[in-house]
């Protein structure tokens, strides 16, 4: 089957982190794939695109407040394709794409993949005609009801990257961490949230040696936990944008993962969640709308002190640990992207899109890794921000904050 499918792209955010895992299983199962991605307003790479990815327009103008959207029509004209998959259309050039979809729609199938937690406001959104609308799950069903027809709605779950387990010391040398800490890891584009938990972390850190490591490559974030990193020495920030292999070394490294979301008014899903789940690290989230459809596959805390209490049951190997672990390995794997992939084929197919397929025939993985793209970090000295500084005290509010060779601040090169 030819699949043509419209989505960001080897960067990192939710809609990626659901359609890469999604698309390289169409791949692998033998179908052609083209993916029309946009040319990226400021969002670093996370790997060097594969040969099946073509860069042509921008995202809405209107998303994050950026001027400028474009789309070039050709590579959606001169294409051939079975079916065309667009994730999240909200964010899309739709004034431009709608130009051009008549003749999208007179040559394929299409399916619009459901990102938006609630009906948008743009009015473009409800003049494109869809052959099927895909969401996550039934939460989804309350307001997308009263905009399609119900029998052209299905519930395809979020895809996980693959279960894959590797070893803790060797991650950890691999990365030049300490084999003798408690790591507990932070990530995510969110990550700033996690520093209020840093009180927490410090009253645990006086019965084990722990380490709060920090992954992020939002320069916003970083005069934040580097001042954190200055007052309590367990806080160790690296800067960097990793692959998905390279985050599975540093869950590999560590004792637990820790996402801090608070509720959101629309319907909401954790991707970082679904990225991680097949890792083999125990993953604490905060209980709220993000994470309301899984329950033994993390562990959930509501406040600071449940927090520190699943910590210790990690550090402790307390029972509902293994039960975490075998839920998140069991979830992942009823949920891998090639499965989630099988089950998008097999809609593709109900609406009539290639031909029906008996097998699906695994095509060989390379074993060359893709090249990672890496923006070269750049650390200025700057001035603590009053938020930062109540979290650090008072003495920081006039501290100049620069990284120096003895700073527990990594440059992270990810290669």
């Amino acid at each position: 089957m030819k699949i043509a499918m419209m989505t960001r792209w080897n960067v990192p955010c939710g809609v990626a982190a659901y359609a890469e895992p999604l698309g390289r299983a169409w791949v692998e199962m033998g179908h052609e794939l083209k993916v029309f991605a946009p040319i990226e307003w400021n969002a670093p790479q996370t790997q060097e695109d594969e040969p099946y990815v073509v860069r042509c327009y921008r995202l809405n103008s209107g998303w994050r407040g950026l001027e400028g959207f474009f789309l070039n029509p050709q590579p959606f004209l001169d294409e051939d394709y079975d079916v065309f998959v667009v994730q999240n259309l909200e964010l899309m050039p739709m004034p431009e794409l709608l130009r051009i979809y008549p003749s999208i729609r007179g040559r394929s199938k299409t399916v619009l993949v459901i990102h938006e937690g609630k009906a948008p406001k743009d009015p473009y959104f409800y003049n494109f005609e869809w052959d099927a609308v895909v969401c996550f799950d039934k939460r989804y069903m309350g307001y997308l009801s009263k905009i399609y027809p119900r029998e052209k709605i299905h519930i395809i779950p979020y895809p996980c990257h693959p279960v894959r387990h590797g070893d803790k010391s060797e991650a950890r040398l691999n990365l030049g961490l300490p084999l003798d800490k408690k790591i507990i890891f932070n990530y995510g584009l969110g990550v700033d949230r996690n520093a209020y938990l840093v009180p927490t972390v410090a009253h645990l850190a006086e019965k084990y040696p722990v380490l709060f490591l920090v992954l992020t490559h939002i320069e916003e974030h970083f005069a934040l936990f580097e001042a954190l990193a200055q007052r309590y020495k367990f806080v160790e920030l690296r800067k960097g944008i990793a692959s998905t292999e390279r985050l599975y070394t540093y869950l590999y490294a560590s004792d637990a993962a820790i996402f801090h979301k608070p509720p959101a008014e629309a319907i909401v899903v954790s991707s970082t969640v679904f990225e991680c789940l097949g890792a083999g690290c125990p993953i604490l989230v905060y209980d709220s709308n993000f994470v309301e459809t899984l329950s033994d596959e993390i562990l959930k805390y509501k406040n600071f002190e449940e927090l520190e209490a699943r910590l210790i049951d990690i550090f402790e190997e307390k029972e509902n640990l293994n039960r975490c672990l075998k839920g998140a390995e069991a979830y992942a794997t009823k949920n891998s992207g090639y499965e989630i992939g099988k089950r998008s084929i097999a809609l593709f197919e109900s609406l009539g899109a290639g031909a029906r397929r008996k097998e699906y025939i695994r095509i060989p993985r390379t074993s060359v890794r893709p090249k990672i793209l890496v923006p070269e970090p750049q650390v200025v000295a700057t001035t603590v921000a009053p938020a930062v500084a109540g979290l650090v005290g008072d003495s920081a509010r006039e501290t100049e904050i620069t990284s120096s060779p003895n700073s527990p601040v990594r440059e992270e090169t990810l290669l």
